[in-house]
């Protein structure tokens, strides 16, 4: 498939299996009624209104300031997954959450919720804006300082950490640098740390000599080793292939990796641009990338509360998450969560399976009591309706219907049943 060329579906090629994806993996899914509506806007004004909902409602968003005192990165968490349930600005939850697993920092080590959640307000407000700027910020960000040992990084001592994962993890990747260059970079850090929750420079820890960085030879400061490494080639190709790998498949191909980059750099750097092109492209809604990713935690949990339509209290909701594996500012090392595989082992598995059998049964089910298997489908697994997933669900349904018979059991515990069957079938967990 050639780059991203704008998709212009043919007739019927809009449906709500492609209204689905698109927020699948652009938000955290959709309600019933928001997918009605995008499906009556047409792929075009869908996408738009998707990034024109860009606003969380304003006490709600503040709220997390009364909440810090605590200490506790669980409450914090459920703030930040009460923004995710709302639904006020999807698109940017999902970068938030994004750049919270790309510049992984963890509380454990941090232990301040405070600077923690400067860090997610951080990649709340730049996290769809200019990735240079990101990356200059994220470089200076207090929490990071802490995690990444910027305190202990002194002239005539540099600590490698942050420059290490700079390089390694958050702009190039491995083969891009050599082990010099990390090095180069350390004493260009030198000086920067923490004073109280802000980031200070002390001059009289800076090595100012001179310094190569990926063959610049005029690097001095931070600022300077900072726009080396965005200089370099692979770093757009790097920033490029991770918002693939979250938003279109988790092994993007050479050739689509090379195309978003250029539309990267095309755009300025511009996050929200490049996920625009990105998001209208034939290659993010061919049949191949659907249902390619195994739903993280946090976006299986929140695209099944609001596709049901079911309450979920957000404490309950990072609670749950954490069962998965995927505790909300507990990410288990620098390189952030694993993904993929890893959210399938066994104790997440039965975590998964015990918290959608519960949202299905807080489900109203009024909508779907007339054959419950055939709208269940439709409505939160549209693109598996008519493959052998439905017809197994199907069979599982009709066994259900006489064992609930044999106990006089209402239309609405079928119902019920049928629900629960859908979300607890492993194609559901394919996003």
């Amino acid at each position: 498939m050639a780059g991203l060329k704008r998709w212009r579906p043919g007739r019927g090629g809009w449906d709500r299996a492609a209204a689905a994806h698109l927020h699948r993996r652009a938000a955290f899914g959709a309600t019933p009624a928001e997918l009605d509506k995008a499906l009556a806007l047409g792929v075009d004004g869908a996408i738009d209104a998707l990034l024109d909902r860009d606003a969380h409602e304003p006490a709600l968003l503040g709220s997390a300031r009364h909440l810090l005192g605590a200490g506790d990165e669980e409450v914090l968490a459920s703030w930040w997954f009460a923004l995710i349930l709302a639904g006020g600005a999807p698109l940017r939850e999902r970068a938030t959450l994004i750049w919270h697993g790309h510049f992984a920092t963890s509380n454990a080590k941090v232990r301040d919720v405070r600077l923690m959640h400067a860090q997610n307000e951080l990649f709340r407000e730049r996290g769809l804006g200019d990735f240079r700027e990101l990356l200059h910020a994220v470089a200076r960000d207090p929490a990071m300082l802490k995690w990444l040992d910027g305190d202990e990084n002194r002239r005539g001592a540099p600590n490698e950490n942050f420059a290490r994962e700079l390089m390694e993890l958050f702009a190039l990747g491995r083969g891009a640098y050599g082990e010099r260059d990390v090095q180069e970079a350390a004493r260009a850090f030198t000086g920067w740390g923490t004073d109280r929750r802000a980031a200070r420079f002390r001059p009289e820890n800076h090595d100012p000599g001179p310094k190569v960085v990926l063959g610049r030879r005029d690097v001095k400061s931070a600022e300077d080793a900072v726009d080396a490494v965005i200089a370099h080639p692979a770093c757009a190709r790097h920033v490029a292939a991770r918002l693939l790998r979250e938003l279109v498949a988790p092994e993007p191909e050479p050739a689509w990796i090379e195309a978003t980059a250029e539309t990267l750099l095309g755009a300025k750097w511009s996050i929200r641009a490049t996920i625009e092109a990105i998001l209208r492209s034939e290659l993010f809604f061919s049949r191949d990338v659907r249902r390619a990713r195994i739903a993280a935690p946090v976006e299986l949990i929140a695209c099944a509360a609001r596709g049901l339509s079911a309450e979920l209290a957000p404490l309950t909701a990072a609670r749950e998450a954490a069962r998965m594996r995927q505790a909300l500012f507990l990410p288990p090392s620098v390189k952030g969560w694993d993904g993929e595989a890893a959210w399938a082992d066994a104790g997440a598995w039965v975590a998964r399976h015990n918290l959608l059998v519960s949202l299905a049964d807080a489900c109203d089910v009024t909508a779907f009591e007339d054959e419950p298997a055939r709208r269940a489908v439709e409505r939160l697994a549209p693109d598996l309706a008519g493959t052998a997933f439905e017809r197994a669900l199907s069979s599982s349904l009709a066994r259900a219907h006489a064992d609930e018979g044999s106990r006089d059991a209402s239309r609405e515990a079928v119902a019920r049943t049928a629900l629960a069957l859908v979300v607890t079938a492993p194609e559901y967990h394919l996003y």
